[in-house]
């Protein structure tokens, strides 16, 4: 989904940046272009706000690694971790219960699993799910790697 958005801000930053050109050296009508200036100014920071939220990288989990392809969108690497990781960079699995929409064709409570990474490794997000199915995801993504796993955001419980 990340892709399609960010392929879309840029086609229109694109589109922005052409028709600033057209106005300024072909029509020659600069009120226009500063108008189209102003709107690519806006469009290019919610560009930048997609570009740093993104999510969507691909790699293989094994026992003994992690490879991590870089995030390409036409040919530029995104931010997001990337390369081969071992195990002992990271100190545990982290299963995060949430209660809102995990996307937007599904509803409900869902979990993130995310490996947790020591002091200069970036934590790296392992899966979506939902049902709860998360906490025996990361409980077996920790055995794997023989790391601890560790539950946030469980929901209160509350006895009347």
């Amino acid at each position: 989904m990340w892709h399609t958005i960010l392929k879309g801000a840029l086609v229109l930053n694109a589109l922005l940046v052409l028709g600033i050109l057209f106005k300024l050296f072909v029509s020659r009508d600069r009120t226009t272009a500063l108008g189209l200036v102003l709107t690519e100014l806006v469009v290019l920071g919610f560009t930048r706000m997609f570009v740093s939220a993104q999510t969507g990288s691909v790699g293989t989990l094994s026992s003994d690694r992690l490879v991590i392809e870089p995030n390409m969108l036409f040919g530029i690497a995104l931010p997001g971790p990337k390369g081969t990781y071992t195990p002992d960079r990271f100190s545990a699995v982290r299963v995060e219960l949430r209660s809102g929409r995990p996307d937007v064709e599904s509803t409900g409570p869902h979990e993130l699993v995310w490996l947790v990474g020591r002091p200069g490794t970036s934590d790296v997000l392992l899966a979506r799910t939902d049902d709860r199915a998360g906490l025996a995801v990361g409980r077996e993504l920790g055995s794997l790697l023989a790391l601890s796993v560790e539950e946030t955001g469980a929901p209160k419980e509350i006895r009347l």
